[in-house]
């Protein structure tokens, strides 16, 4: 239970990190190119500095970070009555890694900023990948109740009281979360969402700069 604890703290930051990579880069691609601010405001608009724990300066530096990496180009436009202004629009392999970041979130446990952004961007994936993905995920929660039920049976006397408290805890979580993980992989086989792969979904957004040249 101990190196349990420890994978689970050390998630904490990466995650952070990549909820709002992924966050980021999903608004570009489905705005079809975006300043800044937009991203921003849009962010804001969701509340996602509560439930993904996104700062607004991270925002900016996601979208540079992006740019160098090669998952997003930036357009030099005038402004109104200022400086020029950058439009980001998302590369091929933006695209891409959209796609494998709410795979990863939606499989990986223990990252709740992850998952939340993964949710927030499901219709990213086609159906059968999501419905793949989630039930990866439900197979890790029900390893891990497993595992728990058996430190439960023979729990360490050493131990303090109040670790196992805890532990208590995260399998209450876990047991909840592997509920809501079947509950979601059930409605999307019974066609819940506009997925990648359905008319009407993201892919059929026109492209807005290519309209503008």
């Amino acid at each position: 239970m101990g190196k349990l604890a420890i994978e689970t703290r050390g998630l904490s930051g990466g995650g952070r990190i990549s909820a709002t990579k992924l966050l980021v880069l999903g608004i570009v691609h489905l705005s079809g190119g975006a300043h800044g601010y937009q991203v921003r405001s849009e962010l804001e608009s969701w509340g996602a500095e509560s439930w993904a724990k996104i700062k607004r300066g991270s925002i900016y530096h996601a979208l540079k970070k992006a740019a160098a990496d090669g998952l997003l180009t930036e357009h030099a436009e005038p402004g109104n009555s200022g400086p020029e202004r950058v439009l980001y629009r998302a590369t091929t392999r933006g695209r891409e890694e959209i796609v494998e970041l709410v795979r990863d979130g939606l499989r990986r446990t223990h990252d709740s900023d992850m998952l939340n952004a993964s949710i927030a961007m499901l219709p990213m994936l086609t159906r059968t990948d999501a419905i793949a993905q989630v039930n990866e995920r439900v197979a890790r929660l029900e390893a891990e109740l497993v595992v728990q039920a058996k430190w439960r049976e023979h729990p360490n006397r050493d131990a303090p009281e109040h670790v196992r408290d805890q532990a208590e805890l995260w399998a209450g979580q876990a047991r909840t979360e592997l509920e809501w993980a079947k509950s979601l992989s059930t409605r999307l086989s019974e066609g819940a969402y506009t997925m990648a792969d359905d008319p009407g979904s993201w892919r059929t957004i026109p492209d807005h700069l290519e309209i503008r040249v």
